[in-house]
Protein backbone atom coordinates (compact mmCIF):
# COMPACT_ATOMS: atom_id res chain seq x y z
CA UNK A 1 0.00 0.00 0.00
CA UNK A 2 1.26 3.35 -0.57
CA UNK A 3 1.10 5.66 1.98
CA UNK A 4 1.09 9.80 1.80
CA UNK A 5 4.66 10.21 2.12
CA UNK A 6 5.39 7.81 -1.24
CA UNK A 7 2.75 9.32 -3.52
CA UNK A 8 3.08 10.81 -6.46
CA UNK A 9 1.59 12.42 -9.22
CA UNK A 10 1.55 13.82 -13.05
CA UNK A 11 1.47 17.65 -13.48
CA UNK A 12 -1.36 18.36 -15.81
CA UNK A 13 0.39 18.70 -18.87
CA UNK A 14 2.44 15.89 -18.47
CA UNK A 15 -1.07 13.37 -18.34
CA UNK A 16 -1.55 14.90 -22.25
CA UNK A 17 1.86 14.70 -23.18
CA UNK A 18 1.58 10.69 -22.17
CA UNK A 19 -0.84 10.05 -25.23
CA UNK A 20 -2.92 8.29 -23.33
CA UNK A 21 -6.65 8.76 -22.73
CA UNK A 22 -7.03 11.24 -19.66
CA UNK A 23 -9.78 10.13 -17.46
CA UNK A 24 -11.21 13.86 -15.82
CA UNK A 25 -13.35 14.81 -13.46
CA UNK A 26 -15.12 17.71 -14.20
CA UNK A 27 -16.06 20.01 -11.76
CA UNK A 28 -19.79 19.72 -10.03
CA UNK A 29 -21.68 22.22 -7.88
CA UNK A 30 -21.85 20.62 -4.70
CA UNK A 31 -20.43 17.19 -5.56
CA UNK A 32 -16.66 18.09 -6.75
CA UNK A 33 -15.54 18.07 -2.85
CA UNK A 34 -13.18 15.92 -1.55
CA UNK A 35 -14.78 12.87 -0.30
CA UNK A 36 -16.36 13.04 -3.78
CA UNK A 37 -12.89 13.34 -5.54
CA UNK A 38 -11.31 10.57 -3.39
CA UNK A 39 -13.78 8.06 -4.60
CA UNK A 40 -13.18 9.15 -8.50
CA UNK A 41 -10.08 8.80 -8.00
CA UNK A 42 -10.23 5.05 -6.59
CA UNK A 43 -11.67 4.43 -10.41
CA UNK A 44 -8.49 5.53 -12.02
CA UNK A 45 -9.40 9.35 -12.72
CA UNK A 46 -6.60 10.78 -13.58
CA UNK A 47 -7.28 14.72 -13.13
CA UNK A 48 -10.01 16.13 -10.72
CA UNK A 49 -11.54 19.57 -10.54
CA UNK A 50 -12.95 21.74 -7.09
CA UNK A 51 -16.63 22.82 -7.38
CA UNK A 52 -16.62 26.30 -8.76
CA UNK A 53 -15.58 28.90 -5.65
CA UNK A 54 -16.23 32.40 -5.56
CA UNK A 55 -13.14 34.11 -5.49
CA UNK A 56 -14.46 37.08 -3.76
CA UNK A 57 -15.76 35.64 -0.69
CA UNK A 58 -12.76 32.64 -0.62
CA UNK A 59 -10.46 35.87 -0.53
CA UNK A 60 -12.25 37.86 2.37
CA UNK A 61 -13.34 34.71 4.12
CA UNK A 62 -11.65 32.28 6.03
CA UNK A 63 -15.09 30.78 7.17
CA UNK A 64 -15.49 30.79 2.96
CA UNK A 65 -11.77 29.14 2.96
CA UNK A 66 -12.33 26.54 5.13
CA UNK A 67 -15.87 25.69 3.82
CA UNK A 68 -14.84 25.16 -0.05
CA UNK A 69 -11.91 24.21 -0.31
CA UNK A 70 -10.37 21.03 1.32
CA UNK A 71 -8.07 18.98 -0.23
CA UNK A 72 -4.83 16.12 0.92
CA UNK A 73 -1.68 15.32 -0.24
CA UNK A 74 -2.85 12.52 -2.24
CA UNK A 75 -5.61 14.59 -4.11
CA UNK A 76 -3.57 15.22 -6.86
CA UNK A 77 -3.51 16.86 -9.64
CA UNK A 78 -5.87 19.05 -8.95
CA UNK A 79 -7.46 22.35 -10.46
CA UNK A 80 -9.41 24.33 -8.63
CA UNK A 81 -12.29 26.10 -10.77
CA UNK A 82 -12.79 29.78 -9.02
CA UNK A 83 -16.26 32.29 -10.46
CA UNK A 84 -14.42 36.13 -10.42
CA UNK A 85 -15.61 39.71 -11.51
CA UNK A 86 -12.27 41.39 -11.54
CA UNK A 87 -8.75 39.97 -11.86
CA UNK A 88 -7.65 41.17 -8.47
CA UNK A 89 -9.87 38.74 -6.37
CA UNK A 90 -9.08 35.51 -9.09
CA UNK A 91 -5.22 36.25 -8.87
CA UNK A 92 -5.63 36.73 -4.94
CA UNK A 93 -7.57 33.34 -4.78
CA UNK A 94 -5.27 31.42 -7.08
CA UNK A 95 -2.10 32.28 -5.05
CA UNK A 96 -3.98 30.94 -1.99
CA UNK A 97 -4.67 27.42 -3.55
CA UNK A 98 -1.16 27.55 -4.91
CA UNK A 99 0.67 25.41 -2.73
CA UNK A 100 -2.24 22.62 -2.60
CA UNK A 101 -3.20 22.27 -6.32
CA UNK A 102 -1.95 22.15 -10.13
CA UNK A 103 -3.51 24.48 -11.94
CA UNK A 104 -6.73 27.29 -11.73
CA UNK A 105 -10.06 27.15 -14.08
CA UNK A 106 -12.06 30.55 -14.37
CA UNK A 107 -15.63 29.68 -14.84
CA UNK A 108 -17.07 31.34 -17.60
CA UNK A 109 -19.84 28.64 -18.33
CA UNK A 110 -22.02 29.27 -15.57
CA UNK A 111 -24.05 33.12 -14.95
CA UNK A 112 -22.66 35.14 -12.42
CA UNK A 113 -22.82 38.42 -11.67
Amino acid sequence: MITENEFTWAKPMELFAEQKMVKICAPMVRYSKLPFRTLVRKYNCDLAFTPMIISNSFVHSVKARDSEFTTCSTDRPLIVQFAANNGNDLAAAAEIVSPYSDGVDLNCGCPQR
